[in-house]
């Protein structure tokens, strides 16, 4: 059994009906990307530190759960928006927290940081029926609406990246200590997984090496 304990990634699927839907797959993890103390802390305006006073309001005692998608650095435009319409809008719908992390070096991917705060966690079973399946929180909500503009937007480029990758593909950081939760015993989860969600799931350690790998912390693992 999978549980939506402090946070957590999903894997999206498509049901019999057609439709598109999403398996919850819990996970802990932190934030990402790093920030000098100037950048972080300060603000002209304080700005930052007002917004961290809201943040450990809203906390309290709730849960936090957090998302992290990677975004092709060539549409993370998209997902932005023109003054921010587009990212703002999912905010305002989703009530999410959702912020684009600076550029690693060498990467090709944007990590982009969603969460919100939970009262109450909810459980969720492989063997569970996906049909009509509600987002979970409104960070997983966000999630999927993100998802939903990366895929549109990769659907819109050019003939020939289109022939290199004619795949609609959803990529997430998930620390390595939680991969189990995926795998499962055995593999027994991941195939399960892959086969009522009718996907090409896996799990890839990153390779230190790869300066495309740049964007994810030591420990993470990339689900793909």
């Amino acid at each position: 059994m999978i549980r939506t304990t402090e946070r957590g990634i999903i894997v999206k699927q498509q049901n019999k009906g057609g439709r598109k839907g999403v398996l919850p797959v819990v996970c802990k993890m932190g934030e990402t990307g790093k920030r000098y103390r100037n950048q972080r802390d300060h603000d002209g305006n304080g700005k930052n530190q007002k917004r961290r006073l809201n943040d450990k309001v809203e906390r309290g005692n709730d849960e936090l759960i957090i998302y992290r998608i990677l975004c092709p650095d060539g549409v993370i435009g998209n997902v932005i928006g023109k003054n921010g319409k587009v990212i703002n809008t999912i905010r305002q719908e989703t009530r999410a927290k959702v912020k684009v992390v600076d550029p690693f070096p060498g990467a090709k991917e944007r990590v982009i940081t969603i969460y919100c705060y939970v009262k109450q966690k909810e459980e969720f079973e492989v063997d569970d029926e996906l049909n009509n399946m509600q987002p979970l929180c409104a960070a997983q909500d966000a999630l999927l609406k993100v998802h939903s503009v990366i895929s549109n937007a990769m659907e819109a480029v050019g003939d020939s990246e289109k022939k290199q990758k004619d795949k609609e593909e959803c990529q997430i950081l998930v620390p390595s200590s939680q991969s189990a939760n995926i795998i499962g015993k055995a593999g027994a989860t991941i195939k399960k997984l892959r086969v009522k969600t009718r996907t090409n799931i896996k799990v890839i350690a990153k390779d230190r090496a790869n300066p495309a790998h740049s964007c994810a912390m030591d420990f993470d693992n990339f689900v793909l």
